[in-house]
């Protein structure tokens, strides 16, 4: 009877003990691989953070309209812009701002962190410079390029020149905001862009009453030349449209400038009898192309012509603009206002 009450206090000795690490173990073991999950979470944090080594510095990135949260994760990814989708997706919805992520260009000059991206993504600090550009009305094809040249050290005059071959009259002088990293074809198309807008009352105009939108185009460029004021435009207009319609030359200086670089001022006698397209002393009817980029004014002043008796006219040194009936007439003014 000993021996068992001896073994029962030996088994209750080793029992007790036993139950009591039965009883620890789970929260200890719990609590470890809490510890390494959050060690290993933070690690994993830290890496998706960082920027990847190789970082797209001064690489234009687009990020597409419309695109969902994932998709734009991705695409950062595989432009090397982020190194987790997963991180990238994770923080955004923390934040709240899945649907304020703006679409567009960005251009990154460092490699930046998740939090960085994200707060620019999310804030559309696209990291290009805009620049304010004006074109004055009746610029041309060349004065635009030359402008841009002058605002954009590394834009290529020669290049938008070449692109926008044709579409002189169709560049609607305006001031605009370009990025810094504009190209010359998306500039162009910003340029066309705005004329078909401004233009589309006037292009409705000139077809229900069945004009000619080119004539009507090569007219007003000539128009923004020849003459300053709204008022004179539309005489000046009255008067050369009713020389066409006469079988007259037109006669005016303003395309010797656009064809050769020459004003009034400087053109010679041989000038004027020089074979060029755009010889309005020597060849009737409007020249092929229009001359300059006019504005609104100038177009409306060429679908509305002011009626006049008049035929001839020429302008003094600061403007203005006197007007003749007979060629007679016209003389005298020239040895009267010009000479």
């Amino acid at each position: 009877m000993v021996d068992l009450e001896q073994t029962d206090d030996v088994k209750g000795e080793t029992t007790t003990p036993r139950q009591h690490r039965r009883f620890l173990w789970p929260p200890m073991l719990f609590a470890a691989l809490f510890l390494a999950t959050l060690a290993g979470g933070v690690f994993w944090w830290k890496k998706s953070s960082a920027p990847p080594s190789d970082f797209p510095i001064e690489k234009l990135i687009v990020i597409p309209s419309g695109a969902t949260l994932e998709e734009i994760a991705i695409h950062l990814k595989e432009e090397h812009v982020i190194r987790s989708p997963v991180a990238f997706t994770l923080l955004v919805r923390y934040k709240g701002a899945e649907s304020r992520i703006m679409a567009g260009e960005y251009l990154f000059s460092s490699p930046l962190n998740l939090a960085v991206i994200t707060a620019r993504i999310i804030g559309g600090e696209h990291g290009i410079l805009r620049f304010r550009v004006t074109f004055p009305e009746g610029t041309s094809l060349s004065g635009m390029g030359r402008i841009l040249k002058s605002m954009f050290s590394q834009f290529d005059d020669v290049q938008f020149a070449t692109l926008a071959k044709g579409s002189e009259g169709y560049l609607f002088p305006d001031t605009y905001f370009f990025f810094s990293n504009a190209t010359s074809g998306s500039i162009i198309d910003v340029l066309k862009k705005n004329f078909l807008e401004k233009t589309d009352s006037l292009y409705k105009e000139a077809l229900a009453n069945k004009k000619n939108w080119s004539d009507v185009i090569i007219m007003a460029s000539i128009l923004e030349e020849e003459a300053a004021t709204p008022k004179d435009r539309r005489i000046v207009s009255g008067v050369l449209w009713k020389r066409l319609a006469k079988n007259m030359y037109l006669g005016v200086d303003s395309p010797f400038a656009y064809a050769i670089g020459k004003n009034s001022a400087t053109l010679t006698t041989l000038d004027l009898k020089s074979d060029i397209p755009y010889n309005t002393y020597l060849h009737k009817g409007l020249p092929p192309t229009a001359i300059t980029n006019p504005g609104l004014d100038a177009i409306d002043a060429a679908l509305h012509p002011e009626s006049s008796p008049y035929f001839y006219y020429l302008s003094d040194k600061n403007g203005t603009i006197y007007y003749a009936k007979t060629f007679d007439e016209h003389k005298r003014n020239k040895e009267r206002y010009i000479r």
